[in-house]
C-alpha cells in the first residue's frame, strides 16, 4: 500500500464509499430508465457499486437521484458471468441501424470510506458485440469516445492525478462526449436477443479513514446488455383462393355437323334395306 493522500487533503475530504452508474439513451426511440441502486461487499471492505442509467439532460450529478435500467442478477445470462460482471443491467432494446448515444455511467460513494481513483489507473468503457453482431463506434478511435465529465476535477497527489468521493457523493463520472456513440450495423440474431454489452470498469482504492494508508487497486464491472428490437412484421392477408366451377352435366349427347350426317347416310341404308325386304316378301 502507498500514502493516498497527504493527511490534510485527507481530512479536507468525509472518508465514504463509492458507486458507478452507467447510462446512456438511443437515438431512436429513447430509452425509458428506471432507478436502481446496488451495493457489492468484498471483504471487511464495501466495494463501489456500479447502477446503469440513462441519460438525462436535467439531471445534475452531485444532487439529483437520476433515473436507472432494471437491475438483474448476473447469473441470470451467461453473458454477464463470461466478462467478468460484478453489477448487471438491462439496457434496453436497439435497432439495426440506431445509434446508442448519451451514454456515461455515475460514480457513487455507498461505503463507509473514502474512495480514490487514479486518472493513469482508468480503462475505457467497451461495446462488446454479441451473437455475431458488428457495432461501429463513433468517433472509430473508442479513446476519443469517452471523457472525464466536468463533475470530476482531478488533484496532483503524489505525481498521479486523483480524485476522490466521500460517502453518499455521486457525481457523473464518465461520458460519451458529443454525438459520440455505438451504431448497430450488423447482425444476424433474432428479435428479443442480446446484441451487444456494454462495460463500464472502475479502478479504485480503498482508503482507511483512520490510519489514511489505500488498499490495493480493485476493478469493479458495471455491464449493461442491450437486445434486438426486430418485431416480426405481421403476415399478409392472402385473397381466398377461387372458387371451382363444378363440371356440367351432360345430359344430351351433343351432335356436330359430322356426327349428323353419318347419321342420315346410316338412316338412309336401314330405309334402303326395310325396302328390299319387302319387295321379296311380296
Amino acid at each position: 500500500m502507498r500514502q493516498a493522500i497527504s493527511l490534510a487533503v485527507a481530512l479536507s475530504v468525509v472518508a465514504t464509499p463509492v458507486a458507478f452508474a452507467a447510462t446512456g439513451s438511443l437515438t431512436s426511440p429513447s430509452l425509458t430508465p428506471k432507478p436502481l441502486s446496488a451495493e457489492v461487499s468484498t471483504g471487511s471492505t464495501t466495494s463501489p457499486t456500479l447502477n446503469a442509467a440513462p441519460n438525462s439532460s436535467a439531471a445534475t450529478a452531485k444532487s439529483t437521484s437520476l433515473g436507472e435500467y432494471k437491475t438483474v442478477e448476473c447469473s441470470s445470462d451467461k453473458i454477464f458471468s463470461s466478462n467478468s460482471c460484478n453489477e448487471c443491467f438491462v439496457g434496453g432494446t436497439v435497432k439495426k441501424g440506431e445509434r446508442l448515444d448519451g451514454l456515461y455511467d455515475n460514480w457513487t460513494n455507498t461505503s463507509k470510506n473514502m474512495l480514490i481513483a487514479y486518472k493513469d489507473e482508468q480503462k475505457n468503457p467497451t461495446m462488446i458485440p454479441v451473437s455475431g453482431s458488428q457495432w461501429k463506434s463513433t468517433p472509430s478511435d473508442v479513446t476519443k469516445l469517452w471523457k472525464y465529465s466536468s463533475d470530476v476535477t482531478w488533484i496532483p497527489s503524489n505525481g498521479k492525478d486523483s480524485y476522490m468521493l466521500t460517502a453518499g457523493q455521486k457525481i457523473k463520472f464518465f461520458e460519451s462526449d458529443m454525438g459520440a456513440g455505438y451504431t448497430l450495423e450488423k447482425t444476424n440474431t433474432k428479435n428479443g436477443d442480446t446484441v451487444g454489452l456494454l462495460k463500464f470498469p472502475v479502478v479504485y482504492h480503498a482508503l482507511d479513514a483512520s490510519t489514511a494508508k489505500e488498499g490495493d487497486a480493485q476493478t469493479h464491472y458495471e455491464c449493461v446488455k442491450y437486445t434486438l428490437n426486430a418485431p416480426v412484421p405481421p403476415k399478409a392477408d392472402l385473397p381466398p383462393p377461387p372458387k371451382k366451377t363444378p363440371p356440367k352435366e351432360v345430359t344430351e349427347v351433343e351432335t356436330g355437323p359430322t356426327e349428323t350426317l353419318l347419321l342420315i347416310v346410316a338412316a338412309f341404308f336401314i330405309a334402303f334395306g326395310l325396302m328390299l325386304s319387302l319387295r321379296k316378301k311380296s
